[in-house]
């Protein structure tokens, strides 16, 4: 009888190559350094221009009820603090603030006008107004 032969089955595995360990490069921040100013030679600051210096044309000026006619921010202040309780609840009780939107409208300034448009009294009113120059 004739003999069977019997392969064995030989795997070949192909091995990879070992890793070599690599220092990582890691980049430095460059610090680069202001150069000294000159002397003189610094920038001037423009100032813009305070609104309580400015004063609305004739036909946007606010009429206060039983009271007087205001065209300016520094006006506004003084009629704040000769107003009544009662005038003052007029113009802030009935459709929202009408001297926050008058300060919105005639003189673009709305920091100002949101801290009126926030005041109770006349009194708190006037202190709103004069917050940020008013000389």
């Amino acid at each position: 009888m004739p003999t069977k032969t019997v392969k064995k089955a030989t795997r070949k595995t192909a091995r990879k190559p070992a890793k070599k360990a690599t220092a990582k490069k890691t980049a430095k921040k460059t610090v680069r350094k202001k150069p000294a100013a000159k002397k003189g030679t610094t920038k001037k600051r423009v100032a813009k221009q305070c609104s309580c210096t400015l004063v609305c044309r004739p036909e946007e000026c606010f009429w206060v009820n039983n009271g007087p006619v205001v065209d300016s921010i520094k006006n506004l202040k003084v009629a704040f603090k000769n107003m009544s309780k009662e005038q003052y609840e007029y113009h802030t009780t009935r459709e929202g603030n009408d001297f926050a939107r008058w300060i919105e409208d005639c003189f673009n300034d709305a920091p100002r006008a949101s801290r009126v448009a926030k005041a109770k009294t006349p009194a708190g009113a006037a202190r709103a107004v004069s917050t940020r120059c008013c000389k």
